[in-house]
């Protein structure tokens, strides 16, 4: 950390987010940023000094004796800080100097307090980092918004086989002061490149399949690891007002390479009504259904010429359950949540059995339109059900209609186009899972 963190931060690095593997300790919950005061490793308390200052959001154990620390806005003291010196303006407080760790809340007071105290060339840099840790959750339209991307987000590393953790790292990326920079992806608010080693991803994470990357802030990369030795790799890319919504309405897209699986996940929105809550049908929803209901007829197609081709080379195929892509999540509109990784509660159905629910006679409202209630619903796959399924392979296309869709996408994702769409690319040289190795 002494090494790394004073360095001045790479390009793609705008805010100098690192991570470290961290002795392991039982910090003060609940685990969320942290205003941290960094010290040299002097042996001697007398002689140890605060050598910088910054934020730190502490992660999950990496192993039996260490965790993963995220840091980021790291400001360098022009002279170190003895924290001998602090010790008359903390009063009892000053114990907490001994030891790393989250502070009591009225110690931290006292400890910013003595800082700025003695370093006011500092203050500056501690009001940014204050106002930062201390930003409100977004509400309204950009809370619902940040919601939906927020679950697409975690079900795709759900779905990869890794831990939701990166969600409660979550800081807002926008200023309260600009209204436009409030239409930035979720996936920007995350920390940037997490466990990134070699200079190969970095150039591949800058690239869609077959396609340059854009660097705009309507466009944000995330690459994620089961762990360091791991061969999986998850390519998450948020994109904001672009055209593949518009062609497929879909809101999130999970493409697994190895086992040529696509599946694509359209949000619909419940809202509650007396005691109930309620999915209202609209015009917007019927093109969205159609849109998708011709993308599924079009890998109808191209999985009969698979099958048939098949059985003519005497070739085994992939078995799937649904081998159509298009996907409904009904969830509940709910509070944008931060520092949590929970997943928004909800029900994913197929096309065909979304279709289905909107067809039935009590779908009738009593003032007219079409309407799905929650509690009516009798079957659906829940989070847990969704995501273990599209890991293992049993809910996506196969064959051509996976190049077929995957093409739409090449030709869909444009900064030109409006739209909320979540893409994660599942790339391995091993089998994801469930899977009988030759």
């Amino acid at each position: 950390m002494m090494e790394r963190l004073p360095e001045r931060p790479p390009a793609w690095l705008p805010r100098g987010e690192r991570t470290f593997a961290y002795p392991y300790k039982d910090w003060r919950k609940p685990r969320v940023w942290c205003l941290a005061f960094f010290t040299d490793r002097h042996a001697r308390y007398e002689q140890r000094k605060i050598i910088g200052v910054g934020s730190v959001f502490p992660g999950r154990r990496s192993g039996t004796y260490e965790r993963a620390l995220i840091t980021r806005d790291f400001t360098a003291l022009q002279w170190p800080l003895p924290l001998v010196d602090l010790e008359g303006r903390m009063g009892a407080s000053r114990r907490f100097l001994l030891d790393d760790g989250r502070m009591s809340p009225a110690a931290g007071d006292n400890l910013l307090d003595a800082v700025r105290h003695l370093r006011p060339e500092l203050n500056e840099a501690l009001d940014g980092l204050e106002a930062s840790l201390g930003a409100n959750a977004p509400t309204g339209r950009v809370g619902e918004r940040l919601s939906l991307e927020k679950d697409a987000v975690g079900t795709l590393l759900e779905t990869f086989g890794t831990d939701r953790d990166p969600l409660e790292a979550w800081r807002p990326p926008f200023r309260e002061d600009d209204p436009r920079s409030r239409s930035v992806p979720f996936l920007e608010g995350l920390p940037t490149l997490r466990q990134i080693e070699d200079q190969q991803i970095v150039h591949d994470y800058m690239r869609f399949p077959g396609m340059e990357g854009e660097d705009a802030v309507q466009v944000g990369w995330r690459i994620y690891r089961r762990n360091s030795e791991s061969p999986h790799r998850l390519f998450v890319y948020n994109a904001n007002r672009t055209q593949a919504e518009a062609v497929m309405g879909v809101d999130m897209i999970y493409v697994n390479e190895h086992a040529r699986s696509v599946a694509t996940v359209q949000y619909k929105r419940m809202r509650q009504s007396g005691r109930s809550w309620v999915y209202w049908h609209d015009g917007t929803g019927e093109r969205e259904l159609k849109r998708m209901e011709a993308v599924d007829d079009k890998c109808r197609a191209e999985e009969e010429s698979t099958r048939t081709n098949h059985q003519r080379s005497g070739a085994l195929g992939d078995p799937r359950l649904v081998t159509t892509p298009s996907m409904v999540k009904l969830c509940r509109t709910v509070p944008f949540m931060m520092n949590s990784a929970a997943l928004i509660s909800g029900m994913y159905l197929t096309r065909e059995h979304f279709w289905e629910l909107l067809q039935r006679p009590g779908a009738g409202g009593p003032s007219g339109g079409t309407r799905i209630v929650e509690h009516s619903v009798p079957r659906y796959l829940n989070n847990t059900t969704f995501t273990t399924l599209l890991r293992d392979g049993w809910i996506g296309t196969r064959g051509t209609s996976s190049d077929y869709v995957i093409d739409l996408i090449r030709e869909s994702l444009s900064a030109k186009g409006p739209g909320s769409v979540v893409v994660g690319m599942h790339r391995s040289e091993v089998p994801p899972g469930n899977r009988r190795v030759n």
